[in-house]
């Protein structure tokens, strides 16, 4: 049974990994749509500046239903790898959620159209 729940919980884990990691390259400044690592400093690496950051930060409270106060205590995130632990972490204290399909569709609605 606690192999069961270990499985869950990577597949947690990795699903949640996979939707920020997908989030960050569709809204990366950067042309095309870059491939996305988890030790990728957002700044000097994915080319986010302060507005990108500011809209990634309003997308992620939309897809993961984080509240506005939860996002104001965290800590200084600079790569992937830190939005996706502070992200597991809010879910594992029950201060945010597993997105579903239909919040991943409808959050995508609100990615701005870049042209390539």
């Amino acid at each position: 049974m606690s192999s069961e729940k270990e499985e869950q919980s990577e597949s947690l884990d990795s699903t949640v990994r996979s939707f920020i990691r997908n989030l960050v390259g569709e809204l990366s400044p950067l042309p095309g749509f870059p491939d996305v690592r988890c030790d990728q400093i957002l700044r000097d690496e994915l080319g986010y500046d302060s507005v990108h950051q500011v809209e990634l930060t309003f997308l992620l409270e939309e897809l993961f239903g984080f509240d506005s106060l939860v996002i104001e205590e965290a800590p200084f995130m600079e790569t992937v790898s830190d939005l996706e632990d502070f992200t597991l972490d809010m879910i594992s204290q029950g201060r945010a959620r597993v997105p579903s399909e239909s919040d991943i569709d409808r959050v995508r609605e609100l990615v701005p159209a870049r042209s390539e």
